[in-house]
């Protein structure tokens, strides 16, 4: 009861999507695990509802789909969405985001600089990294 309870409280407030997203996937599994499984659709539906104001009408066009969105594409979705939004924008040119690399010994770390939509069936430029969807352009290693 109680982590459905902290499903139905789950807000998004200032967290960013993907911490957001984390959080809920966490929830979702703990109930996984508890034997009380969230079908994908409900899950949906509260990442939906715990959303701040500037996704409302990205959410309006998701519900309408056929099939619910696994997370990966969930998450890609709202993190385009937050990225475009202007108000995020200043603050993630003045703290780019970072991707994580794991390799053999440790886990090389990049500052993304640049980050554009990719267009379906679009080849990339020479360099380019194509992750769920986006480009992630320019990579720098951040030395430890």
């Amino acid at each position: 009861m109680q982590l459905h309870g902290s499903f139905q409280d789950l807000r998004q407030r200032d967290a960013l999507i993907t911490i957001y997203m984390q959080h809920a996937k966490s929830l979702f599994d703990e109930l996984a695990t508890a034997g009380r499984p969230l079908s994908l659709e409900d899950f949906n539906l509260y990442i939906f509802h715990g959303l701040r104001g500037e996704f409302k009408n990205l959410v309006t066009s998701l519900v309408t789909k056929t099939e619910p969105l696994s997370y990966a594409d969930l998450h890609s979705h709202l993190f385009t969405r937050e990225f475009l939004h202007k108000s995020s924008l200043p603050s993630l040119v003045a703290n780019p985001p970072l991707l994580i690399l794991p390799n053999s010994s440790t886990a090389l770390i990049l500052a993304v600089t640049e980050v554009v939509p990719m267009v379906a069936n679009t080849p990339t430029a020479t360099g380019t990294t194509t992750m769920r969807g986006l480009i992630f352009m320019a990579l720098i290693p951040l030395l430890p």
